[in-house]
Protein backbone atom coordinates (compact mmCIF):
# COMPACT_ATOMS: atom_id res chain seq x y z
CA UNK A 1 0.00 0.00 0.00
CA UNK A 2 1.45 3.32 -1.12
CA UNK A 3 0.42 6.87 -0.17
CA UNK A 4 0.23 9.28 -3.12
CA UNK A 5 0.25 13.02 -2.35
CA UNK A 6 -2.03 15.47 -4.16
CA UNK A 7 -1.41 19.10 -3.21
CA UNK A 8 -4.49 21.15 -4.07
CA UNK A 9 -3.57 24.14 -1.88
CA UNK A 10 -3.02 26.47 -4.85
CA UNK A 11 -5.88 25.17 -6.99
CA UNK A 12 -9.23 26.87 -7.39
CA UNK A 13 -12.00 25.12 -5.50
CA UNK A 14 -13.87 24.18 -8.68
CA UNK A 15 -10.98 21.97 -9.87
CA UNK A 16 -10.24 20.28 -6.54
CA UNK A 17 -12.44 17.20 -6.88
CA UNK A 18 -11.63 16.88 -10.59
CA UNK A 19 -7.93 16.58 -9.70
CA UNK A 20 -8.74 14.09 -6.92
CA UNK A 21 -10.73 11.98 -9.36
CA UNK A 22 -7.86 12.11 -11.91
CA UNK A 23 -5.31 11.01 -9.30
CA UNK A 24 -7.52 8.19 -8.02
CA UNK A 25 -8.03 6.89 -11.56
CA UNK A 26 -4.22 6.56 -11.90
CA UNK A 27 -3.40 4.70 -8.67
CA UNK A 28 -3.92 0.96 -8.09
CA UNK A 29 -6.64 -0.48 -5.86
CA UNK A 30 -5.76 -0.44 -2.16
CA UNK A 31 -3.47 2.58 -2.38
CA UNK A 32 -4.09 5.83 -0.51
CA UNK A 33 -4.30 9.36 -1.90
CA UNK A 34 -3.57 12.14 0.59
CA UNK A 35 -5.21 15.38 -0.53
CA UNK A 36 -4.21 18.76 0.89
CA UNK A 37 -6.43 21.76 0.22
CA UNK A 38 -7.33 25.21 1.51
CA UNK A 39 -10.87 25.10 0.12
CA UNK A 40 -13.18 26.09 2.97
CA UNK A 41 -15.97 23.86 1.62
CA UNK A 42 -13.76 20.76 1.36
CA UNK A 43 -14.72 19.38 4.82
CA UNK A 44 -18.28 19.07 3.49
CA UNK A 45 -17.69 18.24 -0.19
CA UNK A 46 -14.86 15.69 -0.03
CA UNK A 47 -16.41 13.25 2.53
CA UNK A 48 -19.76 13.41 0.71
CA UNK A 49 -18.08 12.69 -2.64
CA UNK A 50 -15.99 9.85 -1.16
CA UNK A 51 -19.13 8.20 0.23
CA UNK A 52 -21.10 8.70 -2.99
CA UNK A 53 -18.36 7.16 -5.16
CA UNK A 54 -17.92 4.21 -2.78
CA UNK A 55 -14.39 4.94 -1.60
CA UNK A 56 -13.07 4.87 1.97
CA UNK A 57 -11.91 7.86 4.02
CA UNK A 58 -8.88 6.69 6.01
CA UNK A 59 -8.63 9.97 7.93
CA UNK A 60 -9.48 13.65 7.79
CA UNK A 61 -7.49 16.37 9.56
CA UNK A 62 -7.32 20.12 9.88
CA UNK A 63 -3.91 21.80 10.20
CA UNK A 64 -3.31 25.44 11.02
CA UNK A 65 -5.84 28.06 12.01
CA UNK A 66 -8.22 30.60 10.52
CA UNK A 67 -6.76 32.08 7.28
CA UNK A 68 -3.86 29.61 7.23
CA UNK A 69 -5.85 26.40 7.56
CA UNK A 70 -5.08 23.35 5.44
CA UNK A 71 -7.42 20.37 5.28
CA UNK A 72 -5.90 16.93 4.80
CA UNK A 73 -7.93 13.97 3.54
CA UNK A 74 -6.58 10.48 3.08
CA UNK A 75 -8.72 8.45 0.68
CA UNK A 76 -8.31 4.69 0.17
CA UNK A 77 -9.14 3.44 -3.31
CA UNK A 78 -11.35 0.38 -2.77
CA UNK A 79 -13.20 0.52 -6.10
CA UNK A 80 -12.34 1.66 -9.60
CA UNK A 81 -12.63 5.37 -10.36
CA UNK A 82 -13.23 6.62 -13.86
CA UNK A 83 -10.98 9.44 -15.03
CA UNK A 84 -12.64 12.80 -15.66
CA UNK A 85 -13.43 13.64 -19.28
CA UNK A 86 -10.98 16.54 -19.18
CA UNK A 87 -7.31 15.68 -18.64
CA UNK A 88 -5.56 18.07 -16.26
CA UNK A 89 -1.81 18.65 -16.24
Amino acid sequence: MTVHLLDNRNVSCSLGLVRVRQKLSEVPLGDLVEVRTRDRFAPYEVPAWVERVGLEMAYQRRKGFWLFVTYVFCIRKVTSVEAPRVHLD
